[in-house]
Order: structure tokens, then sequence, then C-alpha cells
């Protein structure tokens, strides 16, 4: 047998007096924490200061990109045609453990950043772009970087336009993705995402990238379960039968039932 002899947590105890949540009693929390703050709690262990469920509420409504067409949310509305808000919602969110699309993307966005920060991020501007063209030679692909059918992803832009007026673009993530990405788009031709501009924000909490991968992606399951309960309302029927005209079969012929004995 391996492994612990017993399982030990910190989320939370249910107890007779007053049940408790990440080390604190909820009596202490009801009327002095949010939703989101739970949220919080939950990634990181901590409570969030006032400054950061404030950005963390602007993060949850830049990235609420909820379109049925994109296509984790695409199959959340297939399985929910099928009448369950639940099955549709976890099949949407299986779809969004790697790093190619989705919050989950917002990770391997904050290593890479993490990366350049830790390399380059200290240097004035003419040694930075030097360093930071050799940093990019030695990265075949780049995490957050790259938008798909636009010249750029506009809700990076209110991302930024929040960061500005709460008196954040200053801090030391979100200036290394500003300078970053003056190389980026002249060396390989692309912008960065919003996964990138919520890895730099929330970065600059102090968290780190795994911490800030599942808190985005936990914040933004509100996109998931709009298109769920939508989807398992409806019941499409488009959406649980292909059509006929549109199904071709490529195979062997069907075989000759055994002659009658």
């Amino acid at each position: 047998m391996t492994g612990p002899a017993e399982v030990v947590t910190r989320v939370a105890r249910a107890c007779w007096d007053d049940h408790r949540y990440c080390g604190h009693t909820l009596t202490e929390l009801v009327g002095h924490e949010t939703f989101l703050g739970l949220t919080f709690m939950a990634a990181t262990g901590r409570r969030a200061t006032g400054e950061e469920r404030a950005l963390l509420d602007a993060l949850t409504v830049a990235t609420a990109a909820a379109d049925p067409r994109i296509w984790p949310l695409r199959i959340t509305r297939l399985v929910a045609a099928y009448g369950s808000t639940t099955a549709g919602f976890v099949a949407g969110q299986l779809c969004v453990e790697n790093e190619a699309i989705g919050p989950w993307v917002t990770g391997p966005a904050g290593e890479l950043l993490t990366s350049a920060r830790d390399t380059v991020g200290a240097l004035d501007d003419a040694a930075f772009d030097a360093a930071a063209t050799a940093w990019l030679g030695t990265r075949r692909r780049l995490a957050g970087y790259g938008v798909a059918f636009r010249e750029q992803d506009e809700r990076l832009g209110n991302v930024a336009a929040y960061l500005e007026r709460s008196g954040r673009a200053g801090l030391p993530f979100w200036r290394t993705l500003q300078r970053l990405s003056v190389v980026v788009l002249r060396e390989r031709g692309l912008r960065p995402n919003i996964s990138m501009g919520v890895a730099a924000a929330l970065l600059d909490t102090g968290i780190t990238p795994p911490q800030a991968q599942v808190l985005i992606n936990l914040s933004a399951a509100n996109t998931f379960y709009a298109n769920a309960i939508e989807g398992a309302r409806q019941r499409s029927e488009v959406l649980r039968v292909l059509p006929v005209d549109s199904v071709r079969y490529v195979g062997r012929g069907p075989r000759p039932l055994p002659a009658d004995r």
C-alpha cells in the first residue's frame, strides 16, 4: 500500500456550531465575502483584498464570451440539448482542460510571461529588445499569443482600459506583457489574446500561473452555465439528430444474413 495514511484538506469542515471554509467560519464570511471571493479562496487558499475582488469581477465580465458557436460551448449546447443542464455544463468543462482554447490557456500563458519577466523583464528598453528577441528564439509555441479571424482581441482592450482606470497598468507583469508584445509582433506577427492579458493581470496580484489557471476557469463558468441552461430548456432536435442528407457511409457493404435452416 502506498500513499498517505489519511486525507488532509484545507478546503472546509462541517461543524455543529458553524461550518468552516478555508479556515474561516461562515458567520465570519456572510456579508463580508463575495461569490468570486470564495472562488479566489478556493484557488489560492487566502482571502482576496477589495482591490483583488474588483479586479476578478472585471476580468470575469471582460472574458464573458458565451457565443454557443465557440466549440467548447458548442459541446455544452449539444449535450444539454438532451435535457440535462448539469451534463451539458460538465461536458463543456471537460473540453477546456487543454492548452489550445478557453480559460485553461491562462496557465501556460502565465508560465510564458513568468519566464520572460525572469529573463528580460528588468532590462532597460535598449537591452530589452535584443534580449527578448534572443529569448523568443528559444520558444517554439507562444501560449497566449495569436488572435483568430480578427486583428486583435477586443476583450484584451477592455482589460487594458480597466487596469489603466484602476491604477494597475504599471505593475510588473502587465508592463512586461506590453514590452514583450512589441517584440512578438515584429518577430512572429502575433498579438496577445485575452488569456495572456488575464494571466498578466492575475500574476500581478502575487498568485502563481496554476492558481490563475483554475481561478479564471472557475470565474468563466457562467458562460458554460448560460448555454447549458438555455440548451436544456430548448432541447433542440436539430442538435440531437444528424440530417440524413448530411451523412454518407463509407465502408463495406451489408453482409448477407445466414440462410434459414
